[in-house]
């Protein structure tokens, strides 16, 4: 028989955590992030996803072959509150940007040397607009 790697998000869902009970403070709401060092007001909708290899079944026309496995890019997007002291021309398909997202829930996401992708427009009735940022290098850290 073949080894089986473990899931630890397999034995959470089963009730078999390291402390014997659920985390219990905060799990969702406030947010902040800064860009390149900046703090930026997070209106809503602050979304990411790590980075790592993405999984893509092969099937042939007899059976399920396996998978194959490929690099992706991990993103930081959210929706931002416009600042009259920041150009917005700055941000429109800059590079070399660091972003870092503090999570209600202690994650601390971090995007290392990211591009900024697809058009930022601006809501002028809210003063918002939508920034993402893609990287080969997007990471998630839990505070204590």
């Amino acid at each position: 028989m073949g080894y089986r790697r473990r899931c630890p998000v397999c034995d959470i869902l089963n009730g078999e955590n390291m402390s014997g009970s659920l985390y219990r403070g905060p799990l969702a709401g406030v947010a902040s992030l800064t860009i390149n060092g900046v703090p930026f007001n997070v209106v809503g909708e602050l979304q990411w996803q790590p980075s790592g290899n993405q999984n893509e079944t092969l099937k042939g026309q007899t059976t399920v072959e396996g998978f194959s496995s490929m690099p992706n890019q991990g993103f930081i997007q959210a929706t931002l509150r416009d600042r009259r002291d920041m150009k917005i021309s700055d941000l429109q398909g800059g590079s070399g940007f660091d972003v870092v997202a503090t999570l209600a829930n202690g994650k601390i996401i971090t995007c290392v040397n990211g591009w900024q992708v697809e058009v930022i427009n601006v809501n002028t009735q809210e003063g918002t607009f939508e920034f993402r940022v893609e990287s080969d290098t997007v990471t998630e850290d839990t505070v204590s």
